[in-house]
Protein backbone atom coordinates (compact mmCIF):
# COMPACT_ATOMS: atom_id res chain seq x y z
CA UNK A 1 0.00 0.00 0.00
CA UNK A 2 1.47 3.71 -0.64
CA UNK A 3 2.44 5.38 2.10
CA UNK A 4 1.80 9.23 1.03
CA UNK A 5 4.40 10.45 3.05
CA UNK A 6 5.33 14.03 2.77
CA UNK A 7 1.91 15.02 2.83
CA UNK A 8 0.57 16.91 6.35
CA UNK A 9 -2.42 14.78 6.08
CA UNK A 10 -1.22 11.36 4.38
CA UNK A 11 -4.29 10.11 5.36
CA UNK A 12 -6.71 11.86 3.01
CA UNK A 13 -4.91 11.06 -0.27
CA UNK A 14 -5.25 8.24 -2.47
CA UNK A 15 -2.39 7.29 -5.07
CA UNK A 16 -3.36 6.34 -8.59
CA UNK A 17 -1.42 3.22 -8.07
CA UNK A 18 -3.55 2.45 -4.99
CA UNK A 19 -6.75 2.98 -6.69
CA UNK A 20 -5.94 0.65 -9.21
CA UNK A 21 -5.50 -1.92 -7.07
CA UNK A 22 -8.68 -1.31 -5.38
CA UNK A 23 -11.12 -0.48 -7.83
CA UNK A 24 -13.97 -3.75 -7.93
CA UNK A 25 -13.64 -3.55 -4.35
CA UNK A 26 -17.59 -3.69 -3.32
CA UNK A 27 -17.28 -1.36 -0.48
CA UNK A 28 -15.03 1.54 -2.39
CA UNK A 29 -17.34 4.32 -3.60
CA UNK A 30 -15.64 6.49 -6.43
CA UNK A 31 -16.78 10.00 -7.03
CA UNK A 32 -16.11 12.22 -9.57
CA UNK A 33 -16.84 15.50 -8.39
CA UNK A 34 -16.76 17.32 -11.11
CA UNK A 35 -19.65 19.17 -12.73
CA UNK A 36 -22.10 16.73 -14.66
CA UNK A 37 -21.20 17.82 -18.08
CA UNK A 38 -17.54 17.18 -17.57
CA UNK A 39 -18.60 13.12 -15.93
CA UNK A 40 -20.42 12.72 -18.90
CA UNK A 41 -17.72 13.04 -21.23
CA UNK A 42 -15.16 11.01 -19.52
CA UNK A 43 -14.43 9.73 -16.00
CA UNK A 44 -12.67 7.34 -14.06
CA UNK A 45 -14.12 3.45 -14.38
CA UNK A 46 -16.86 2.49 -12.03
CA UNK A 47 -16.91 6.83 -10.90
CA UNK A 48 -20.25 7.97 -9.43
CA UNK A 49 -21.20 11.98 -10.25
CA UNK A 50 -20.84 13.26 -7.02
CA UNK A 51 -24.47 15.54 -6.79
CA UNK A 52 -22.05 18.18 -6.81
CA UNK A 53 -24.01 21.07 -7.17
CA UNK A 54 -25.04 20.17 -3.73
CA UNK A 55 -21.91 20.57 -1.65
CA UNK A 56 -22.24 24.55 -1.61
CA UNK A 57 -25.57 26.59 -0.70
CA UNK A 58 -26.64 29.80 -0.99
CA UNK A 59 -23.58 32.63 0.86
CA UNK A 60 -26.40 34.18 2.35
CA UNK A 61 -27.94 31.70 4.25
CA UNK A 62 -28.12 32.49 8.17
CA UNK A 63 -25.35 30.02 8.74
CA UNK A 64 -22.89 32.07 7.37
CA UNK A 65 -21.13 28.61 5.89
CA UNK A 66 -20.98 28.50 2.10
CA UNK A 67 -21.52 24.69 2.42
CA UNK A 68 -24.38 21.94 3.14
CA UNK A 69 -25.64 22.02 6.55
CA UNK A 70 -28.73 20.47 6.69
CA UNK A 71 -28.31 16.70 8.08
CA UNK A 72 -31.20 15.07 6.68
CA UNK A 73 -30.72 16.25 3.05
CA UNK A 74 -26.49 14.96 3.14
CA UNK A 75 -28.07 11.51 4.33
CA UNK A 76 -30.62 11.14 1.02
CA UNK A 77 -27.54 12.70 -0.99
CA UNK A 78 -25.49 9.87 0.21
CA UNK A 79 -27.99 7.40 -0.03
CA UNK A 80 -28.78 8.40 -3.95
CA UNK A 81 -25.26 7.50 -4.41
CA UNK A 82 -25.03 3.94 -2.51
CA UNK A 83 -23.31 5.14 -0.11
CA UNK A 84 -23.25 4.07 3.58
CA UNK A 85 -21.69 5.22 6.83
CA UNK A 86 -18.96 2.18 6.18
CA UNK A 87 -18.32 2.91 2.81
CA UNK A 88 -14.81 3.49 1.86
CA UNK A 89 -15.00 6.97 -0.44
CA UNK A 90 -11.95 8.25 -2.71
CA UNK A 91 -13.01 11.32 -4.65
CA UNK A 92 -11.19 13.06 -7.58
CA UNK A 93 -12.26 15.94 -10.21
CA UNK A 94 -10.47 17.28 -13.31
CA UNK A 95 -10.06 20.96 -11.84
CA UNK A 96 -6.92 20.73 -9.56
CA UNK A 97 -8.68 19.03 -6.60
CA UNK A 98 -11.28 22.02 -5.80
CA UNK A 99 -14.24 20.38 -6.66
CA UNK A 100 -12.67 17.15 -4.04
CA UNK A 101 -11.73 18.93 -1.61
CA UNK A 102 -14.80 20.85 -1.21
CA UNK A 103 -16.66 17.34 -1.26
CA UNK A 104 -14.41 15.78 1.42
CA UNK A 105 -15.20 19.09 4.11
CA UNK A 106 -18.38 18.62 3.43
CA UNK A 107 -18.67 14.78 4.82
CA UNK A 108 -15.75 15.43 7.31
CA UNK A 109 -18.25 17.97 8.82
CA UNK A 110 -20.72 15.55 8.98
CA UNK A 111 -18.29 12.65 10.45
CA UNK A 112 -17.40 10.13 7.55
CA UNK A 113 -14.04 10.35 8.08
CA UNK A 114 -13.23 7.17 5.87
CA UNK A 115 -12.62 9.66 2.68
CA UNK A 116 -9.16 10.11 0.76
CA UNK A 117 -8.56 12.18 -2.52
CA UNK A 118 -7.22 11.06 -5.66
CA UNK A 119 -3.68 12.63 -5.74
CA UNK A 120 -3.30 14.00 -8.95
CA UNK A 121 -7.16 13.35 -10.00
CA UNK A 122 -8.09 12.63 -13.83
CA UNK A 123 -4.91 14.37 -15.17
CA UNK A 124 -2.68 12.01 -13.41
CA UNK A 125 -4.45 9.23 -13.77
CA UNK A 126 -5.13 9.81 -17.33
CA UNK A 127 -1.49 10.97 -17.86
CA UNK A 128 -0.52 7.49 -17.00
CA UNK A 129 -2.31 5.44 -19.26
CA UNK A 130 -5.01 4.41 -17.44
CA UNK A 131 -8.57 4.07 -18.60
CA UNK A 132 -11.59 6.39 -19.06
CA UNK A 133 -15.05 5.59 -19.67
CA UNK A 134 -18.82 7.46 -20.51
CA UNK A 135 -20.63 4.61 -18.75
CA UNK A 136 -23.40 6.47 -16.59
CA UNK A 137 -22.73 4.70 -12.97
CA UNK A 138 -26.25 4.00 -11.26
CA UNK A 139 -25.11 2.75 -8.08
CA UNK A 140 -28.48 1.00 -6.15
CA UNK A 141 -30.41 3.15 -3.33
CA UNK A 142 -28.98 2.81 0.35
CA UNK A 143 -29.82 3.54 4.02
CA UNK A 144 -27.59 6.20 5.27
CA UNK A 145 -28.92 7.41 8.99
CA UNK A 146 -29.07 11.16 9.44
CA UNK A 147 -26.16 12.42 11.43
CA UNK A 148 -25.70 14.90 13.79
CA UNK A 149 -25.12 18.67 12.72
CA UNK A 150 -22.09 19.44 11.07
CA UNK A 151 -19.03 20.17 13.60
CA UNK A 152 -17.47 23.24 13.24
CA UNK A 153 -13.84 22.21 14.38
CA UNK A 154 -12.73 23.53 10.63
CA UNK A 155 -14.40 26.62 10.55
CA UNK A 156 -13.07 29.50 11.72
CA UNK A 157 -15.78 32.39 11.63
CA UNK A 158 -15.38 35.73 11.75
CA UNK A 159 -15.60 36.67 15.72
CA UNK A 160 -12.97 33.81 15.72
CA UNK A 161 -10.95 35.84 13.15
CA UNK A 162 -11.25 38.97 14.61
CA UNK A 163 -10.00 37.68 17.84
CA UNK A 164 -7.07 35.82 16.03
CA UNK A 165 -6.17 39.58 14.30
CA UNK A 166 -6.74 41.38 17.85
CA UNK A 167 -3.87 38.37 19.49
CA UNK A 168 -1.10 39.49 17.22
CA UNK A 169 -1.39 37.01 14.60
CA UNK A 170 1.44 34.27 14.06
CA UNK A 171 2.81 35.71 17.66
CA UNK A 172 -0.22 34.44 19.20
CA UNK A 173 -0.15 30.85 16.70
CA UNK A 174 -2.33 31.75 14.16
CA UNK A 175 -1.74 32.48 10.32
CA UNK A 176 -4.05 34.16 8.35
CA UNK A 177 -3.50 32.69 5.03
CA UNK A 178 -4.82 33.92 1.58
CA UNK A 179 -4.98 31.66 -0.93
CA UNK A 180 -6.54 33.23 -4.11
CA UNK A 181 -4.97 33.47 -7.54
CA UNK A 182 -2.80 36.33 -8.15
CA UNK A 183 -5.01 37.89 -10.31
CA UNK A 184 -7.71 37.38 -7.91
CA UNK A 185 -5.93 39.07 -5.18
CA UNK A 186 -4.96 42.12 -7.29
CA UNK A 187 -8.41 42.31 -9.09
CA UNK A 188 -7.15 41.81 -12.53
CA UNK A 189 -9.13 38.50 -12.19
CA UNK A 190 -13.19 39.12 -12.46
CA UNK A 191 -13.43 36.69 -9.96
CA UNK A 192 -11.49 38.96 -7.05
CA UNK A 193 -14.20 41.37 -6.38
CA UNK A 194 -12.19 42.19 -3.37
CA UNK A 195 -8.69 43.80 -3.59
CA UNK A 196 -6.69 42.44 -1.18
CA UNK A 197 -7.17 40.84 2.29
CA UNK A 198 -7.43 42.08 5.71
CA UNK A 199 -3.99 41.95 7.21
CA UNK A 200 -2.63 39.05 5.50
CA UNK A 201 0.81 38.28 6.88
CA UNK A 202 0.48 35.19 4.42
CA UNK A 203 -0.40 34.46 1.42
CA UNK A 204 0.33 31.22 -1.43
CA UNK A 205 -1.42 31.28 -4.41
CA UNK A 206 -3.67 27.93 -5.02
CA UNK A 207 -2.00 26.83 -7.94
CA UNK A 208 1.63 26.40 -6.63
CA UNK A 209 -0.34 24.09 -4.46
CA UNK A 210 -2.60 22.24 -7.13
CA UNK A 211 -0.09 22.35 -10.20
CA UNK A 212 2.86 21.40 -8.62
CA UNK A 213 1.60 19.44 -6.30
CA UNK A 214 -1.81 17.08 -6.90
CA UNK A 215 -1.46 17.20 -10.77
CA UNK A 216 2.24 16.18 -10.83
CA UNK A 217 1.86 14.00 -7.66
CA UNK A 218 4.37 15.64 -5.80
CA UNK A 219 3.45 16.48 -2.48
CA UNK A 220 4.04 19.98 -1.94
CA UNK A 221 4.48 19.75 1.95
CA UNK A 222 7.54 20.36 2.27
CA UNK A 223 7.46 23.98 0.33
CA UNK A 224 4.20 25.15 2.04
CA UNK A 225 5.00 24.10 5.36
CA UNK A 226 7.98 26.41 6.66
CA UNK A 227 5.69 29.43 7.02
CA UNK A 228 2.60 27.70 9.41
CA UNK A 229 4.11 26.32 12.56
CA UNK A 230 1.23 27.30 14.37
CA UNK A 231 -1.63 26.01 16.03
CA UNK A 232 -4.31 27.58 13.55
CA UNK A 233 -4.31 28.43 9.70
CA UNK A 234 -7.56 30.29 8.62
CA UNK A 235 -7.38 29.72 5.30
CA UNK A 236 -8.96 32.66 2.67
CA UNK A 237 -10.67 32.48 -0.47
CA UNK A 238 -14.27 33.30 -2.15
CA UNK A 239 -15.95 29.96 -2.61
CA UNK A 240 -13.92 27.85 0.20
CA UNK A 241 -13.32 25.41 -2.67
CA UNK A 242 -9.70 27.05 -2.90
CA UNK A 243 -9.41 26.67 0.85
CA UNK A 244 -10.32 23.64 1.44
CA UNK A 245 -7.78 21.92 -1.90
CA UNK A 246 -5.18 23.92 0.27
CA UNK A 247 -5.80 22.83 3.39
CA UNK A 248 -5.24 19.19 2.56
CA UNK A 249 -1.80 19.86 2.30
CA UNK A 250 -1.44 21.81 5.60
CA UNK A 251 -1.57 21.02 9.00
CA UNK A 252 -4.13 22.91 11.48
CA UNK A 253 -6.38 24.59 8.94
CA UNK A 254 -9.60 26.28 9.10
CA UNK A 255 -12.01 27.80 6.40
CA UNK A 256 -13.31 31.19 7.64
Amino acid sequence: MTTNSGWARPELICSTEELADQLGDPDLVLLDCDLLPAYQRLHLPGAIWSQSRYWKSDPSNDSEIYGLEDPELFASLCGRMGITPESKIVAYDGSGGLYAARTWWTFDRFGHSDFRILDGGLDKWHAEGRGLNRENVRPARAEYAVPAAPHDETICRLPQLREHRGAAGAEAGHVLWDVRSDGEWTGANARGTARGSPATPARADRRDVRDNGAKSGASPHGRIQAPFQHSVVPVSCRSAMQVTRTASCAPGAACP
